[in-house]
């Protein structure tokens, strides 16, 4: 199972507008997959015996959606020159060892500056890495991001969308 990551949870973001390009992409080459949104992460998750005593929401979580994907398509924004930190809490948060280790992951970075978040793709393939997550080599940088929809919200960029295609394929064939 294909899970996309909508790595933020600011509400109407551009991240989960691109995640949603993937979604029908993967959906038109007939790829199972499933959306996980930070938005869907209840305040409740955030406690200070948050790694010992888990909220039941969390748990159940990992159990439907973690524990059961195969490969990661992680969609992430900047957030100071790096990838956002209610991300990063997840994975901490997370049964490392049944939610991670020995899966796959391909990472895309979106920005509405000129680098497309690439430190933040490079941060996240480290913490991957140790995670024991082999990331792809195909990294898609989605600079300028507001200007990659029209007034009525359409991707236009059909050059990134052929990059979205080839990483999805080479994602499938790891």
């Amino acid at each position: 199972m294909i899970t996309l990551v909508s790595g933020t949870n600011r509400p109407n973001s551009w991240t989960r507008k691109v995640l949603d390009v993937y979604k029908n992409q993967l959906d038109k080459k007939g790829i199972d997959c499933q959306i996980f949104d930070l938005m869907e992460i209840s305040d409740g998750f955030l406690h200070l015996d948050m790694y010992d005593n888990k909220v039941k929401e969390f748990v159940e979580l990992e159990k439907n959606i973690l524990f059961p994907t195969t490969k990661f398509i992680f969609v992430i924004p900047e957030y100071n020159g790096s990838f956002p930190g209610i991300l990063k809490l997840v994975i901490d948060g997370s049964d490392i060892k049944n939610a991670f280790h020995h899966k796959k992951a391909a990472l895309v970075g979106v920005s509405d500056g000129r680098a497309g978040n690439l430190r933040g793709m490079d941060d996240l393939t480290n913490v991957l890495n140790h995670m024991k997550i082999n990331v792809l080599h195909c990294k898609i940088p989605v600079s300028s991001v507001s200007k990659q929809f029209d007034e009525n919200g359409q991707f236009i960029s059909a050059e990134t969308l052929k990059l979205i295609d080839q990483q999805i394929d080479l994602l499938v064939a790891m």
